[in-house]
Protein backbone atom coordinates (compact mmCIF):
# COMPACT_ATOMS: atom_id res chain seq x y z
CA UNK A 1 0.00 0.00 0.00
CA UNK A 2 1.68 3.19 -0.79
CA UNK A 3 2.21 6.07 1.91
CA UNK A 4 0.73 9.41 1.51
CA UNK A 5 3.46 11.98 2.79
CA UNK A 6 2.10 15.41 3.87
CA UNK A 7 4.16 18.34 4.91
CA UNK A 8 2.35 21.28 6.46
CA UNK A 9 4.73 24.77 6.54
CA UNK A 10 4.53 27.82 8.70
CA UNK A 11 6.91 30.60 9.29
CA UNK A 12 9.69 29.23 12.33
CA UNK A 13 8.10 25.93 12.21
CA UNK A 14 7.48 26.50 16.12
CA UNK A 15 4.12 26.89 16.24
CA UNK A 16 1.16 25.99 13.70
CA UNK A 17 3.01 23.35 10.87
CA UNK A 18 4.40 21.12 13.74
CA UNK A 19 0.80 21.48 15.91
CA UNK A 20 -0.98 20.59 12.76
CA UNK A 21 1.46 17.76 11.70
CA UNK A 22 1.19 16.74 14.77
CA UNK A 23 -2.89 16.69 15.38
CA UNK A 24 -2.34 15.12 11.62
CA UNK A 25 -0.37 12.49 12.66
CA UNK A 26 -2.23 11.47 15.32
CA UNK A 27 -5.60 10.83 13.85
CA UNK A 28 -4.72 9.43 10.27
CA UNK A 29 -3.66 6.07 9.72
CA UNK A 30 0.28 5.85 10.33
CA UNK A 31 0.61 2.67 8.05
CA UNK A 32 -0.89 5.31 5.23
CA UNK A 33 0.20 8.40 5.82
CA UNK A 34 3.86 9.48 7.03
CA UNK A 35 3.41 13.63 8.13
CA UNK A 36 6.33 16.01 8.39
CA UNK A 37 6.53 19.90 8.84
CA UNK A 38 8.86 22.98 7.97
CA UNK A 39 9.68 26.11 8.42
CA UNK A 40 10.45 29.14 5.39
CA UNK A 41 12.62 31.09 7.84
CA UNK A 42 13.19 28.18 10.45
CA UNK A 43 16.18 28.63 12.66
CA UNK A 44 17.05 25.27 12.88
CA UNK A 45 16.91 22.82 15.81
CA UNK A 46 14.46 25.10 17.81
CA UNK A 47 12.28 23.16 19.69
CA UNK A 48 8.39 23.75 19.28
CA UNK A 49 7.17 26.99 20.84
CA UNK A 50 6.37 26.38 24.90
CA UNK A 51 2.87 27.65 24.68
CA UNK A 52 1.33 25.50 21.85
CA UNK A 53 3.05 22.96 23.21
CA UNK A 54 1.21 22.83 26.71
CA UNK A 55 -2.43 23.24 24.33
CA UNK A 56 -1.55 20.32 22.15
CA UNK A 57 -0.81 18.41 25.79
CA UNK A 58 -4.35 20.06 26.96
CA UNK A 59 -5.51 18.43 23.56
CA UNK A 60 -4.73 15.05 24.18
CA UNK A 61 -1.84 15.32 21.51
CA UNK A 62 1.11 13.54 22.34
CA UNK A 63 4.42 12.55 20.15
CA UNK A 64 7.41 9.88 20.54
CA UNK A 65 10.02 12.69 19.25
CA UNK A 66 11.04 15.58 20.41
CA UNK A 67 10.43 18.88 17.82
CA UNK A 68 13.22 20.22 16.07
CA UNK A 69 12.51 22.92 13.57
CA UNK A 70 13.90 22.82 9.87
CA UNK A 71 14.01 24.36 7.04
CA UNK A 72 11.50 23.75 4.22
CA UNK A 73 13.95 22.78 1.36
CA UNK A 74 13.42 21.60 -2.79
CA UNK A 75 13.33 17.98 -1.05
CA UNK A 76 10.95 18.12 1.08
CA UNK A 77 8.70 19.84 -1.42
CA UNK A 78 9.80 16.91 -3.82
CA UNK A 79 8.90 14.36 -1.65
CA UNK A 80 5.84 15.64 -0.56
CA UNK A 81 2.32 14.13 -1.84
CA UNK A 82 0.24 17.09 -0.63
CA UNK A 83 1.54 20.27 1.05
CA UNK A 84 -0.10 22.63 3.39
CA UNK A 85 1.10 25.95 4.19
CA UNK A 86 -0.23 28.04 6.93
CA UNK A 87 -0.71 31.00 4.63
CA UNK A 88 -1.04 31.61 0.93
CA UNK A 89 2.94 32.72 1.37
CA UNK A 90 3.85 29.76 2.38
CA UNK A 91 2.28 27.95 -0.64
CA UNK A 92 3.93 30.26 -2.70
CA UNK A 93 7.24 29.93 -0.88
CA UNK A 94 6.91 25.88 -1.97
CA UNK A 95 6.02 26.41 -5.64
CA UNK A 96 8.97 28.79 -6.09
CA UNK A 97 11.04 25.90 -4.64
CA UNK A 98 9.40 23.21 -7.23
CA UNK A 99 6.93 25.28 -9.35
CA UNK A 100 5.56 21.44 -10.38
CA UNK A 101 4.11 21.38 -6.96
CA UNK A 102 1.78 24.54 -7.23
CA UNK A 103 -0.86 22.14 -7.95
CA UNK A 104 -0.83 19.78 -4.88
CA UNK A 105 0.42 22.84 -2.60
CA UNK A 106 -2.77 24.57 -0.77
CA UNK A 107 -3.15 26.41 2.88
CA UNK A 108 -4.36 24.39 5.56
CA UNK A 109 -7.84 26.40 5.61
CA UNK A 110 -8.00 26.06 1.81
CA UNK A 111 -7.67 22.39 1.49
CA UNK A 112 -10.25 21.95 4.50
CA UNK A 113 -12.78 24.32 2.85
CA UNK A 114 -12.69 22.48 -0.74
CA UNK A 115 -12.72 18.31 0.51
CA UNK A 116 -15.68 19.59 3.35
CA UNK A 117 -17.74 21.06 0.21
CA UNK A 118 -17.04 18.00 -1.68
CA UNK A 119 -20.01 15.52 -1.36
CA UNK A 120 -20.11 11.63 -1.50
CA UNK A 121 -21.47 10.93 -4.51
CA UNK A 122 -19.19 13.59 -6.38
CA UNK A 123 -16.16 12.16 -4.37
CA UNK A 124 -16.98 8.81 -5.69
CA UNK A 125 -16.99 9.68 -9.27
CA UNK A 126 -13.73 11.47 -8.84
CA UNK A 127 -11.74 8.33 -7.60
CA UNK A 128 -13.61 6.25 -10.52
CA UNK A 129 -11.62 8.99 -12.52
CA UNK A 130 -8.84 8.68 -10.49
CA UNK A 131 -8.46 5.00 -10.58
CA UNK A 132 -5.09 3.66 -10.07
CA UNK A 133 -3.51 6.37 -9.06
CA UNK A 134 -1.86 5.75 -5.49
CA UNK A 135 -2.36 9.94 -4.61
CA UNK A 136 -6.34 9.41 -5.92
CA UNK A 137 -8.06 11.52 -3.52
CA UNK A 138 -5.80 14.50 -3.70
CA UNK A 139 -5.99 14.17 -7.05
CA UNK A 140 -9.73 14.86 -6.75
CA UNK A 141 -9.20 17.18 -4.69
CA UNK A 142 -6.92 19.20 -7.54
CA UNK A 143 -9.64 18.17 -10.13
CA UNK A 144 -12.57 20.50 -7.79
CA UNK A 145 -10.05 23.36 -6.66
CA UNK A 146 -11.46 25.75 -9.53
CA UNK A 147 -15.16 24.52 -9.35
CA UNK A 148 -15.80 24.78 -5.18
CA UNK A 149 -16.34 28.56 -4.54
CA UNK A 150 -13.48 30.43 -3.01
CA UNK A 151 -13.37 32.14 0.26
CA UNK A 152 -13.80 35.78 0.36
CA UNK A 153 -12.11 37.75 1.28
CA UNK A 154 -8.87 35.78 0.27
CA UNK A 155 -7.47 36.81 3.96
CA UNK A 156 -9.81 33.57 5.33
CA UNK A 157 -7.23 31.16 3.67
CA UNK A 158 -4.41 32.53 6.49
CA UNK A 159 -3.90 31.11 9.92
CA UNK A 160 -2.91 34.07 11.81
CA UNK A 161 1.00 33.32 13.25
CA UNK A 162 0.41 33.48 17.46
CA UNK A 163 4.17 33.49 17.81
CA UNK A 164 5.07 36.04 20.51
CA UNK A 165 0.97 36.99 21.23
CA UNK A 166 -1.78 36.27 24.01
CA UNK A 167 -2.03 32.87 24.76
CA UNK A 168 -5.69 33.44 23.84
CA UNK A 169 -4.09 33.96 20.10
CA UNK A 170 -2.49 30.82 20.62
CA UNK A 171 -5.58 29.16 21.79
CA UNK A 172 -7.81 30.36 18.92
CA UNK A 173 -4.68 29.60 16.54
CA UNK A 174 -5.13 26.18 17.84
CA UNK A 175 -8.67 25.50 17.50
CA UNK A 176 -9.05 26.79 14.08
CA UNK A 177 -6.02 23.87 13.12
CA UNK A 178 -7.91 21.71 14.79
CA UNK A 179 -11.27 22.15 13.09
CA UNK A 180 -9.63 22.05 9.88
CA UNK A 181 -7.41 19.01 10.77
CA UNK A 182 -10.85 17.42 11.37
CA UNK A 183 -12.65 18.22 8.38
CA UNK A 184 -8.96 16.83 6.67
CA UNK A 185 -9.10 13.26 7.90
CA UNK A 186 -13.27 13.10 7.39
CA UNK A 187 -12.16 13.21 4.00
CA UNK A 188 -9.77 10.85 4.17
CA UNK A 189 -11.58 8.57 6.12
CA UNK A 190 -14.58 8.86 3.04
CA UNK A 191 -12.13 7.92 0.72
CA UNK A 192 -10.91 5.02 2.08
CA UNK A 193 -14.70 3.83 2.39
CA UNK A 194 -15.34 4.64 -0.77
CA UNK A 195 -12.58 3.39 -2.80
CA UNK A 196 -13.99 -0.10 -3.18
CA UNK A 197 -17.04 1.05 -4.68
CA UNK A 198 -15.55 3.30 -6.77
CA UNK A 199 -13.34 0.18 -8.24
CA UNK A 200 -16.32 -1.55 -9.17
CA UNK A 201 -16.57 0.12 -12.15
CA UNK A 202 -18.86 1.91 -14.58
CA UNK A 203 -21.77 0.41 -13.03
CA UNK A 204 -20.89 2.17 -9.55
CA UNK A 205 -21.36 5.29 -11.25
CA UNK A 206 -24.64 4.53 -13.08
CA UNK A 207 -26.07 3.42 -9.84
CA UNK A 208 -25.35 6.95 -8.29
CA UNK A 209 -26.81 8.87 -10.89
CA UNK A 210 -30.01 6.46 -10.86
CA UNK A 211 -30.86 7.71 -7.30
CA UNK A 212 -30.66 11.09 -7.78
Amino acid sequence: MTTLRILTICTGNICRSPFAAKLLASKLDRTQFKVASAGTSAMLGDPMQETMQRIAADMGVRWRDEHSARVLTHGLVGQADLILGMEREHRSQAAKLQPSAVRRAFTLLEFAHIVSSINDDRLQQLLFLNRGSPTAAIDAVMRMRGVVPRLNPEQLYDLQDPFGKSRQTYARSAAHIDQAVDQIVSFFQRTAKLTAASQDGPSAIVGMQDRK
